[in-house]
């Protein structure tokens, strides 16, 4: 096994070579998410035009007043009821599609295949071959995923006071900002386990894979004695984290009205949506760099079968 260290910036330049290397890739699971999103926004645009489109009161609500915000919420609750449910139903869907989708491009970027066919040859083969095994890891990451909701609720209820106070928007989202930032550290080291967890399933075969529960475990050890893991994946939220702020600090106080307003708003979406996809596969495909150097589990022996005497 190869004892390479790899520095941060290895990590970032082998995230570049791989987007410019399989764009269009990149750009398949873009329209296949962006397919998925455009369906949930559409159904939920129905069921609130029927409950607001003949109230003002909505607009300013959208503008960001807390007081049309409460009052649009009580007045058709159902409605937001449902919106509630179309957004749970379409993330649960989603995350059974992602296993599929992000096991096709850990094995693309694992095995760095040659030309369109082999590429989509091995993209299929191993979003096949890893869902059933990334399945089995989401149900042993479950202990991970409930000590973020503890700390989550920890941070909720230390900042319910000054909520409960808040008059506008912002004396709302501050409290709780600097609430769940315990929350966010957190959240960041069990995600990390479970992308380091996946790129081993992916790049290991069968005889040098001890086991979902066994790779977890390792993987949570190894990624807490490597700082550079959650190093680099916090650029990667960070840079997403910009992208995302920089687009809202665009948009906010420049209304766009009429066709040319909606289509450039709509494809400055897609853009930062774009350049989001974009920085989390450059971040896969540094994680997978660095999964390689890794040192392997225990050969696992194949079980002897005796021949039967004749």
């Amino acid at each position: 096994m190869a004892t390479t260290r790899l520095s941060f910036v290895d990590l970032v330049r082998s995230g570049v070579r791989a987007v410019s290397r399989y764009t269009g890739t990149v750009l398949t699971v873009f329209v296949v998410q962006s397919l998925w999103a455009a369906a949930c926004m559409v159904t939920i645009a129905i069921v609130l035009a029927q409950a607001f489109s003949h109230l003002p009161l909505f607009d300013d609500a959208v503008d960001g007043n807390l007081v049309a915000a409460i009052a649009c919420v009580r007045y058709a609750e159902p409605s937001f009821l449902a919106v509630a449910a179309i957004i749970v139903g379409a993330t649960l869907a989603w995350q059974l599609v992602t296993w599929f989708l992000v096991g096709g491009l850990l094995g693309v970027l694992a095995h760095k295949p040659e030309g369109r066919v082999e590429t989509a040859r091995c993209f299929g083969a191993h979003g096949a071959a890893s869902y059933l095994k990334f399945a089995r890891l989401a149900v042993v990451s479950m202990p991970g995923w409930l000590v973020v909701m503890f700390v989550a609720s920890l941070g909720l209820s230390s900042a319910f006071e000054d909520i409960e106070l808040a008059l506008t928007v912002g004396e709302v989202i501050g409290p709780l900002l600097f609430a769940l930032v315990p929350t966010v550290l957190v959240l960041h080291v069990v995600w990390t386990i479970v992308d380091y967890a996946r790129v081993e399933l992916v790049l290991r075969d069968e005889s040098h894979q001890p086991g979902v529960i066994a790779t977890y475990l390792r993987t949570a050890v190894w990624v807490v004695k490597r700082p550079l893991t959650l190093l680099h994946g916090a650029f990667g939220w960070l840079v997403f984290a910009i992208i995302t702020a920089l687009y809202l600090w665009l948009a906010m106080g420049h209304p766009m009205y009429g066709q040319a307003g909606a289509i450039m708003l709509f494809a400055l979406r897609q853009g930062v949506s774009l350049a989001r996809l974009v920085v989390k596969v450059g971040v896969i495909a540094g994680q997978v760099e660095l999964g390689r150097t890794r040192p392997l589990p225990p050969h696992r022996p194949e079980p002897k079968v005796e021949a039967k005497q004749p």
